[in-house]
């Protein structure tokens, strides 16, 4: 006979969004447990990995309380350097990145949430500061100490607030009674199988990126074989429960956050081992990106590029080999921050570094000829939409787009790391998921990268970490109100 365990609140993750949904839930009165897949050494998710959360803002002083004890010089860079970010442009580059398809009910939440969610989160002791210096940053100011210290923050939070975490604890089963009312979840532990009764239940256990099965299912073939930008923990567990039980499937569920990575980083992250960050490799809008043949197959500057890298790696899988490499010259070495590491070459030509890659050099060379003679004049300012672009060629550069003719040339092997999925479950502006025959599931919410509906093909950084954060919220404090009566 299974083990039995009894609390309010079933929180089924450890990240950014469940351990928003634990507190929130605790705050309200709610004795809560959260489940944890991994051991407490590795856990947290993907949340350790990341930096940014995107949030409006009107004035300086929206900022200032989520900085602590800022300096005269930080507070006068703000004034001078920052501009702000609306709803509006909240709202604008949602639906700009996503085509219009972004669901606009949960978008609105999104957007008109945000702000007073990132004030809790720092009534609660998180932390930011001044990022304003970022190219093209519509994010003012970013997480201080990033992911690492806002997931080490949140388990202080919950453990201070009597929220019972429970490590090594994976979640197979939804269990319901009678009438089909969620009343908790069977978990598999080191010690057996555990029931963790309830009365109410949100999941927040992330989508299924680590899972290959999975993502050659619905994202395609050759997604089986993409590095993971994240833990290997995050399998669809929670979505294959709540389908199981009639949840309504939504979103782009063939669509994904994938991003340039090493070529050589370790097949998925763990925070006990080297920054998932080292990997990275985002100065792609400052060159051009090229294929085992030399040849140009995406817009480098399409964009700038916290609203193009999360589409970037679909673009890298579609490549011979699933290898793409990127190529600068010495004009601008000094924005290639990060690659100290990178896998690559440096040479005195063109031809040089192709063979040093393993690239064609005859494709290269007259693909950069070509790419050259394309090169409009114009001021380069890689802060900002420079509109220094291409004309005649097939595939454009619309901003940034400088000749590469200065040696030294650099070049750099890049693969996709996928980060999250962008299908999930359907929820309303409760986070209460529905069922497929269109209505709320008793006990049942979810909250953070298992839902659908938000992102399709691409979204703006930083904007995932916020709408775990807004949603869990919401999602807490509903649970609790239901556990509660």
């Amino acid at each position: 006979m299974a083990n039995e365990v009894y609390c309010d609140v079933v929180v089924v993750g450890a990240g950014n969004a469940a351990l928003s949904a634990a507190v929130s839930a605790a705050e309200h009165g709610a004795r809560v447990i959260v489940l944890e897949k991994a051991p407490k050494e590795l856990r947290g998710g993907n949340t350790y990995f990341t930096g940014d959360m995107r949030f409006p803002w009107d004035r300086v002083e929206d900022l200032l309380p989520l900085l602590g004890e800022p300096s005269e010089a930080e507070v006068r860079g703000l004034r001078e350097q920052a501009r702000p970010y609306r709803q509006a442009d909240f709202w604008d580059d949602i639906m700009r990145v996503t085509e219009g398809r972004a669901d606009q009910e949960l978008a609105q939440v999104l957007v008109t949430q945000a702000y007073p969610t990132i004030r809790w989160m720092a009534a609660k002791g998180h932390r930011w500061v001044p990022s304003y210096a970022t190219p093209g940053a519509s994010m003012a100011v970013a997480l201080n100490g990033g992911g690492a210290q806002l997931s080490e923050h949140w388990f202080s939070v919950a453990e201070r607030l009597g929220v019972d975490i429970r490590y090594q604890h994976q979640a197979e089963e939804i269990l319901r009674n009678e009438k089909g009312r969620c009343i908790g979840v069977r978990a598999l532990t080191p010690e057996g199988i555990t029931e963790v009764r309830g009365k109410a239940v949100i999941l927040a256990c992330g989508g299924f990126e680590a899972n290959a099965a999975m993502r050659n299912s619905y994202l395609g073939p050759g997604w089986d074989l993409v590095k993971v930008r994240g833990v290997p923990f995050n399998t669809g567990d929670g979505l294959r429960m709540a389908l199981d039980i009639g949840a309504w499937p939504y979103g782009h569920w063939s669509g994904c956050h994938s991003t340039p990575q090493d070529l050589n980083r370790p097949p998925y992250s763990l925070r006990v081992g080297a920054s998932s960050g080292e990997f990275s490799r985002y100065a792609y809008p400052y060159g051009i990106l090229v294929n085992i043949y030399g040849q140009r197959f995406v817009d480098e500057g399409e964009d700038l590029r916290p609203y193009t890298y999360a589409k970037m790696g679909r673009a890298i899988v579609a490549q011979p080999k699933g290898i793409a490499f990127q190529i600068f010259d010495r004009k601008v070495e000094h924005l290639l921050r990060g690659y100290d590491r990178a896998t690559g070459a440096r040479a005195a030509s063109l031809s040089e570094l192709a063979h040093l890659l393993g690239i064609d050099p005859q494709g290269l060379v007259r693909t950069v000829q070509e790419f050259n003679s394309a090169v409009q004049p114009g001021p380069f300012n890689p802060r900002e939409r420079d509109g220094k672009c291409t004309r005649g060629l097939a595939i454009p550069k619309s901003n940034w787009a400088q000749t590469i003719d200065e040696p030294p040339f650099y070049g750099y092997a890049v693969v996709c790391g996928i980060t999250f999925t962008f299908g999930g479950l359907r929820i309303n502006p409760k986070a209460q998921v529905i069922h497929t025959s269109d209505r709320p599931i008793p006990g049942l919410y979810a909250c953070g990268e298992i839902v659908g509906g938000l992102w399709y093909f691409n979204y703006p950084g930083g904007s995932g970490m916020t709408a775990g954060a807004t949603f869990g919220r919401i999602a807490g404090r509903e649970a609790a109100r239901e556990a509660l009566g």
